[in-house]
This record gives C-alpha cells, sequence and structure tokens, in this order.
C-alpha cells in the first residue's frame, strides 16, 4: 500500500515519463496455452491454501506460515495458492537470487504441497517497489518453476487442471495496474497482450470441461479496502493507473467462472456473486504477509476480516465449494470461520 509521500512521487515520475513513453504500434500478440501439470492430486475432493502479498520477510508472514502448517496437519491440504507480491520491496532480478529461499522455500517447503503462483505489483517492479512496470521481474519468477517444482508457474499466464473436479487459471495483472508506464508498450492497457491475455482468458474458461473454474490474479475486481475495485484503484489520476483493463479481464470471464481469487488487498474478503459480474463469486486473500488498515468501502460482503492476517482454505467436492477463513493472533493461535459455502447444481 503507498503512502502519500510514494504517492506524489509516483505521480511525478509518472507526469515525466508520459510523454516519452507513448504506446509504439506492435504487430499481434498471441498468449499461448500453457498448462502446467499436477500429477498424483485427488480429484474427488481438493484442499487449497490460499494466500497472497506473503513475500514480506517479516515476523506476520512466519507466524502464518506456521499457521498454515498448523491447519494443514489437523485439516489436510494438497495444493497452495500464492497470489502475488510474491517478493518483498521488489521481486528478484536474478533467477539465484536467495530471496526465493528465504521468501518462499525455507518458509512454505515444509508444508511439502505444490503452489500455483501468480506475479503481482511489487515482482514486477522497475524505479520504485512496487510499480509494476517490469514484467521482467515475472519472467524471472517463471524461470524459478524449474528450478523448485514447489513453485508452479510455467509461464505469467498458464492454467492447471485437477482431473475433471476444478481447472485453475492463472494471469498476470501487473500491467494492467501499474503505477508508471509499462517498459514493454505492448503490455500496457489496451495493449496488443492486455488483448491477447483477455482472449486466452475468456477461451480457456469458457472452453474448460472442469466441475469447476477458478481464476488466480493479484489485483481484485472487487474489493472494500483501500485500493477499492478494479477501474477505480487508489484514486490515482490516471487511467492506466486505475485497473479499467484488470476489470475488463475479469469481465471477460463473469458467469463463466467460479470464483475469481485475488490478494493486493491486506485483508480477506468474500463477495457473491455482484451486478458488475452475475454468476461468480470473487474473494481476496491478501493478509499472508503484511496487514492493511480499516475498510474503506461499502460493498455488502459475505465476509471480511481486516487488520488481521491470516489465508483461505477451500474445499472443493463436486457438490461444492466451501471458503474457510483463517485469520492468526499475535500469539499464533488460529480462529476458523465459514466465508462461504458455493452449492454446484
Amino acid at each position: 500500500m503507498l503512502s502519500g509521500v510514494r504517492r506524489g512521487v509516483l505521480g511525478a515520475v509518472v507526469a515525466a515519463l508520459l510523454g516519452a513513453c507513448a504506446p509504439s504500434v506492435t504487430g499481434p500478440v498471441v498468449v499461448p496455452d500453457v498448462r502446467a501439470e499436477l500429477p498424483g492430486l485427488p480429484q474427488a475432493r481438493l484442499r487449497v491454501l490460499v494466500m497472497g502479498d506473503q513475500g514480506t520477510g517479516t515476523e506476520v508472514q512466519r507466524r502464518v506460515a506456521a499457521a498454515m502448517r498448523e491447519v494443514c496437519a489437523r485439516e489436510g491440504c494438497d495444493l497452495g495458492v500464492a497470489l502475488g507480491d510474491n517478493v518483498y520491496p521488489a521481486g528478484p532480478k536474478d533467477v539465484n537470487s536467495p530471496l526465493f529461499r528465504e521468501r518462499f522455500a525455507d518458509v512454505y517447503g515444509p508444508l511439502g504441497i505444490p503452489f500455483l503462483v501468480v506475479p503481482g505489483n511489487h515482482d514486477e517492479s522497475w524505479l520504485v517497489g512496487g510499480d509494476g512496470a517490469d514484467a521482467r521481474g515475472a519472467d524471472v519468477q517463471v524461470a524459478y518453476s524449474r528450478l523448485n517444482e514447489q513453485w508452479v508457474m510455467p509461464a505469467r499466464s498458464y492454467r492447471a487442471p485437477v482431473g475433471a473436479l476444478v481447472e485453475f487459471f492463472g494471469v498476470d495483472t501487473a500491467p494492467l495496474a501499474a503505477y508508471l508506464p509499462g517498459l514493454r508498450p505492448a503490455e500496457r492497457p489496451g495493449g496488443a497482450w492486455d488483448r491477447a491475455q483477455r482472449a486466452w482468458l475468456s477461451g480457456a474458461v469458457r472452453a474448460s470441461g472442469a466441475r469447476w473454474r477458478l481464476v488466480l490474479g493479484h489485483h481484485p475486481l472487487f474489493s472494500n479496502g483501500a485500493h477499492g475495485n478494479a477501474g477505480a484503484y487508489d484514486r490515482f489520476p490516471f487511467g492506466f493507473q486505475q485497473g479499467g483493463a484488470v476489470r475488463d479481464l475479469y469481465g471477460s470471464v463473469c458467469g463463466a467462472a467460479d470464483l475469481l481469487l485475488s490478494g493486493h488487498v491486506h485483508a480477506l474478503e468474500v463477495f457473491a456473486p455482484q451486478p458488475e459480474c452475475p454468476g461468480t463469486w470473487t474473494a481476496v486473500s491478501g493478509a499472508a504477509g503484511e496487514v492493511g488498515g480499516d475498510p474503506a468501502g461499502s460493498r455488502a460482503a459475505a465476509f471480511a476480516a481486516f487488520g488481521q492476517p491470516g489465508f483461505l482454505r477451500l474445499d472443493v467436492t463436486p457438490a461444492e465449494l466451501v471458503i474457510t477463513a483463517y485469520t492468526v493472533a499475535a500469539d499464533g493461535a488460529v480462529t476458523a470461520r465459514e466465508a462461504a459455502r458455493i452449492k454446484k447444481g
């Protein structure tokens, strides 16, 4: 979350860069249909940890990870999801960076489950930590997946089926709401890559034969947190910063996807289908490494927890998807609350 000083610095930098960074004309861009293989996972009932904004290296990250180990030992976990901002304040520029070990392998390796990973704005930092303007950070994280099989990120956009039960669709939202003009002009909002990723996501989700279809992206569609809703993020002055392209990306699968999972807001939130996105639930799990302040919006939520670190867990069967929220106290005590129970007819 940006302070007022950093917001002012970014505004000045943006104003200076806008003229020099005008979008260039590029040819057609295709986002390939990359599939992640997840062998050996159960296909009758899948239990999924969902964390976001975890990579702070702080006591909060370690405390939430310990709570995850406790919950998984007691209730079982088969798969994890990491919703971006995997390394703060900025993603590694080299695949051999010790930050991958310190912020991921050492912390979550003991869980013994694979994690589907997507990048966040801090992972794609350029001039200021979290500006989201350098997608080379995501490329490094894709390369790291070839060194650590627990970190599953075969591409910036990919799908990961688990039999006929559920299929996950990972997307990269960082270029679509970057605070500075992206270094790759084709990847700026409305550019060729933005359109190609949207076309891939819409086609892949709608063609999926899975019982449940879940989309993973860092930025939320809806949130009562300080960042707000896609299309109006942070009250920034420039349109490309406000997340309209994120709104359009998710909007392409409203009614086709069952659940959108995101982070970015350092809270836990669950929303039933909204008028702007009928037929699709949305959830925010961005409190695994840092917590934010009080809610700033008033959209009716099925569940919300602000000011408390924690994570979500999904229990998926052919008949229903249950979302449970876990909050973690300063002494490590874990409180579980059912956030939603979604039935499949």
